[in-house]
């Protein structure tokens, strides 16, 4: 009786080394991007954190009737949210600030900063802490900032800039240095 051979199911050497060559090939590219990636998108995240906690402390004020504020401390790196009771509902201002609340610090990731909060012209001059409030037509004050946030591995030139409207309360990201007051079509919001 003969018995008939079949044929092998393996992989070649040369098939193998291709594979292996293609994958170190691929690793080594997302190696050499991570950094990158992963750097803009700290930066990012930062920006939109900032815009999204702008629009939600808008949005709140206008609901509720009532006065919303974000402290920014730029020395610390840090920003948190401010909700103070209105003078109706508590006329003695120590009473009033014993009711505030505070929230808690949120602080930038390592590596981003946020270098620079401006106002329009007309708005006074800040110090390193300042907070903005929201009245309750869900407009800003001071009317309308920019923030401007960068990280280390990317440089200050590769930064986002966080524009937000005094009267519409709108955020808008926009890559690179924005200044304050510059002149913006209506439809960029």
């Amino acid at each position: 009786m003969r018995t008939r051979r079949l044929p092998s199911r393996g992989f070649t050497f040369i098939e193998m080394m291709v594979v292996v060559a293609i994958l170190g090939l691929l690793s080594a590219l997302v190696v050499v991007n991570l950094d990158g990636v992963t750097a803009h998108s700290q930066l990012s995240r930062s920006a939109r954190d900032l815009g999204n906690k702008l629009q939600f402390l808008r949005d709140v004020a206008v609901v509720q009737s009532r006065e919303m504020g974000l402290e920014i401390d730029i020395e610390h790196q840090r920003w948190r949210e401010v909700d103070r009771p209105s003078a109706a509902e508590f006329p003695d201002p120590d009473e009033r600030e014993d009711e505030t609340f505070y929230g808690s610090w949120y602080e930038m990731p390592d590596g981003v900063s946020l270098e620079e909060v401006a106002f329009g012209r007309h708005d006074a001059e800040v110090d390193s802490r300042f907070e903005l409030s929201f009245n309750e037509r869900g407009e800003l004050f001071p009317s309308g900032f920019v923030a401007y946030l960068t990280h280390e591995k990317l440089g200050p030139e590769r930064g986002l800039s966080v524009e937000v409207s005094g009267l519409t309360g709108a955020v808008d990201y926009r890559d690179g240095h924005v200044e304050a007051e510059e002149v913006r079509d209506e439809n960029d919001f």
